[in-house]
């Protein structure tokens, strides 16, 4: 029997900006989602940031703590208002179940900055352990196979330059959270813009309806695709790998702590070994990273990290049509990312 007057998850929530934030994803709430965000294997990535640890560094400030949980919960809003489907909910909500503690940071330790697909365990996998979603699959009837194969549905899943639902909240909540460039007021206005639109494939995409708000989000797609490509993210990125590293070599922590303990549960471990802390409070408190092409006796980086941008669709003339073709903004502005390169390296002035 259904309870009476049960609270929704997104009603519980604390952080008041991270409500309004949910609260714009969803004029019909999916409460079926409730049962599967409280099962601990949803809660893992509650203790799991979003933004590849950078939460912790002195150089990025997120407005507030944003999980894999949150990105994950955004997302099957986002994808039960445009399909009613509960499997397709289920799939967003899912889809980052093999996430290990401090994301694609482990894809850097696993000397796979420029794809990172290295890191992520079976998602299919990790639902059959689960005895919990098991049966709550069971009972709402759904079809393992129908949750776990994305590719299926191009909204959920598909390649650069498109638009999939985990790049739109990937952009916007960059643009909200991370490196605020937009209030919540216009977060709202670019999403309530958004339609199912028909790709130069014959597929459904995403897309904009109008053409200003559809510059006005790729400002942010652009933002978002620049900060992941800079200095300051690789090094970090890169930093933490080492520090993380060190930490396996040391013993203070395994592999598989990874894909078991939170963010704070690995950190607190650091305080076991003096060299392992000692790289961590340097971490934590580096607020400026130096360039150059030439670097000696330094801890510097040069590294690749994977490319993230889009271009998104726009109703132009009652056709669907990439916004390159038909905004010149748009149009210097993917030039510019095409041909951003930071320099060689990104090192501090520091001993470590």
């Amino acid at each position: 029997m259904k309870e009476k007057n049960k609270m929704k998850y997104i009603d519980t929530v604390k952080n008041k900006e991270l409500k309004k934030y949910f609260e714009s994803f969803c004029n019909d709430y999916p409460e079926f989602i409730d049962k599967y965000i409280m099962t601990s294997t949803l809660q893992r990535l509650s203790g799991i940031g979003q933004f590849c640890g950078v939460d912790y560094s002195n150089i990025f400030h997120p407005c507030f703590w944003y999980s894999r949980l949150d990105h994950s919960i955004v997302c099957a809003l986002i994808t039960y208002r445009f399909t009613k489907s509960k499997s397709q909910t289920l799939a967003a909500l899912f889809h980052d179940l093999g996430t290990p503690a401090f994301a694609h940071i482990i894809d850097f330790l696993l000397n796979d900055s420029e794809s990172q697909e290295s890191s992520e365990k079976n998602v299919r996998d990790i639902l059959i352990a689960s005895d919990e979603i098991m049966a709550l699959l069971k009972e709402d009837n759904i079809n393992l196979e129908s949750i776990v194969n994305l590719e299926v549905y191009p909204i959920l899943e598909n390649d650069n330059p498109k638009i999939c639902i985990d790049r739109l909240d990937g952009i916007i909540h960059t643009c909200f959270i991370w490196d605020p460039i937009w209030e919540i007021e216009e977060v709202r206005m670019i999403y309530n813009d958004i339609i199912v639109l028909t790709n130069e494939e014959g597929i459904e995409e995403f897309g904009f309806q109008d053409m200003e708000l559809a510059n006005k989000f790729y400002e942010g797609a652009f933002h978002y695709s620049i900060l992941l490509q800079s200095n300051e993210s690789k090094f970090e990125m890169k930093f933490l790998a080492d520090i993380l590293k060190k930490a396996i070599e040391t013993k203070v922590i395994k592999f598989e702590d990874f894909y078991q303990l939170s963010e704070e549960e690995i950190i607190d471990q650091f305080i076991k070994d003096e060299n392992v802390y000692k790289l961590w409070n340097k971490f934590t408190t580096i607020s400026k990273i130096e360039r150059s092409e030439e670097v000696q006796d330094k801890y510097s980086v040069a590294v690749e990290s994977k490319k993230r941008y889009v271009v998104p669709l726009v109703r132009f003339n009652n056709t669907s049509v990439r916004l390159n073709e038909v905004s010149l903004y748009c149009q210097q502005k993917l030039e510019e990312y095409m041909n951003f390169k930071d320099s060689k390296y990104a090192y501090i002035n520091e001993d470590l």
